[in-house]
């Protein structure tokens, strides 16, 4: 027989043991949490709310629920900067012996671009850290990658279009991101 298999029937067991002791089944409802770094995460089963502290890798809500009770634990409150998704988070209690439902919180991410002016020739490339994006020409604006909020970014020019001197603008080209896409790198071409 399947391991897969044992589990309900364990649970199945466990049940009616209780039963004939005239006692009913309990669980607790909890999981794993990764990637948790900032605070302001509220998760939910039904109306039980349980706030998590930036850094936890776990979570157990502090009511049990009883067998053959339905628990759908979901996100009530995003962390601050941060998406937090649930997987294995509803279902009917006794279906497994545990409840473990597995959060996984990630950093939120905005694009990074700006306007080109200039640009009458292909070849330019534009580099960030280690992403680089090419510019096709007569192009007047440009998107370039994802930048986590509270990373630096920096952009410069990474090959020359031939023909053309390209410059990022002062004072466009580098900064920290923010809650909302970078839309204001100038980036300003002329013939060589």
């Amino acid at each position: 027989m399947k391991l897969s298999c044992l589990r309900p029937l364990a649970a199945l067991l466990l049940t009616l043991g209780l039963a004939a002791c005239g006692g009913k089944a309990s669980y607790e409802v909890s999981g794993t949490i990764s990637g948790l770094n900032n605070e302001g995460l509220i998760l939910v089963n039904g109306g039980d709310p349980l706030p998590v502290p930036a850094g936890k890798t776990g979570f157990t809500f502090a009511k049990r629920i009883d067998y053959g009770t339905d628990y759908n634990i979901t996100v009530q409150t995003q962390p601050a900067h941060m998406t937090c998704s649930i997987s294995g988070g509803s279902g009917s209690a006794g279906h497994y012996i545990n409840i473990s439902a597995a959060v996984s919180c990630f950093q939120n991410t905005y694009t990074l671009g700006g306007t080109v002016s200039g640009l009458t020739v292909d070849g330019l490339v534009l580099i960030n850290g280690s992403a680089t994006t090419t510019v096709a020409k007569d192009a007047t604006t440009f998107t370039m990658g994802s930048v986590a909020y509270g990373d630096t970014y920096g952009v410069s020019v990474s090959v020359q279009p031939k023909g053309l001197q390209c410059v990022v603008q002062p004072g466009t080209e580098k900064g920290t991101m923010g809650e909302a896409n970078v839309t204001t790198v100038k980036i300003a071409c002329n013939p060589a």
